[in-house]
């Protein structure tokens, strides 16, 4: 299958967590009992200053196709100040690993079993710094509206879904080149975003009739994203090499 597929897209989401578009004093604690998606939306990106640790789960599923529907890939980033750990999984195996340690990066795959050092910053967190539409994502929407408060994970969160048209969908995605969404059905996206500290903590998205390489054909496409750990201990020890 063509995972790295869902590689260039999920990179393209994770800008979100970097400074694009974002920036400025944190807001007041606590949002109004109707909140405004738009003034929601802009504190959670001045809230991404005071992140410091988190750890992202991106599972990825295709839906529809001629072979039927599954997961097929799942991301599991970990942060704690500039020190990263990245494991890739594909069929729910591990497959890739990446660390950076002290500004040193290492790399395990599947082949070689043993970690080695690299030169290279070689991570999906390199995606952070990526050009994507996502800041403007309420914006682009061709309709939205709250759901209304809920419970995530302990958090009270705000929930908003959010309709893309088909242009919508090539503009948000516009840089994306190893799928094709010249023929998209449109897409969803749900976000929670924490009531109280305006983070992030899940967005889902779907995209319909996606055309997919190696003659996979037409399908669904679904992202779960979600971002738990916010600012708590992670620790990230650098491999024996």
């Amino acid at each position: 299958m063509a995972c790295w597929v869902f590689v260039s897209l999920l990179t393209s989401f994770l800008v979100l967590f970097s400074a694009s578009g974002c920036g400025g004093e944190r807001a007041a604690e606590g949002v109004e009992e109707t909140p405004n998606l738009e003034e929601l939306w802009s504190r959670a990106c001045q809230a991404e200053s005071a992140l410091n640790s988190w750890r992202m789960t991106i599972d990825s599923y295709y839906e529809n196709t001629q072979y039927g529907s599954g997961q097929i890939q799942s991301i599991v980033i970990e942060v704690s100040g500039d020190d990263v750990y990245e494991r890739d999984l594909l069929m729910g195996q591990t497959y890739y690993e990446y660390k950076r340690v002290g500004g040193k990066h290492y790399v395990r795959d599947a082949k070689g079993g043993a970690w080695r050092e690299t030169t290279e910053e070689v991570g999906r967190e390199g995606g952070y710094q990526a050009s994507s539409q996502f800041p403007e994502l309420p914006s682009m929407a061709s309709a939205q509206e709250r759901v209304g408060r809920e419970t995530l994970d302990g958090r009270e969160a705000e929930h908003f879904h959010l309709l893309l048209d088909a242009e919508g969908v090539k503009g948000m995605f516009a840089d994306t080149r190893s799928i094709d969404l010249s023929q998209n059905g449109g897409g969803e996206v749900d976000l929670w975003i924490d009531s109280r500290d305006f983070y992030l903590l899940r967005y889902e998205l779907l995209i319909r009739n996606v055309i997919l390489p190696q003659d996979i054909g037409r399908a669904d496409m679904r992202f779960v994203v979600s971002i738990e750990d916010i600012n708590a201990p992670i620790s990230i020890e650098a491999p024996g090499v």
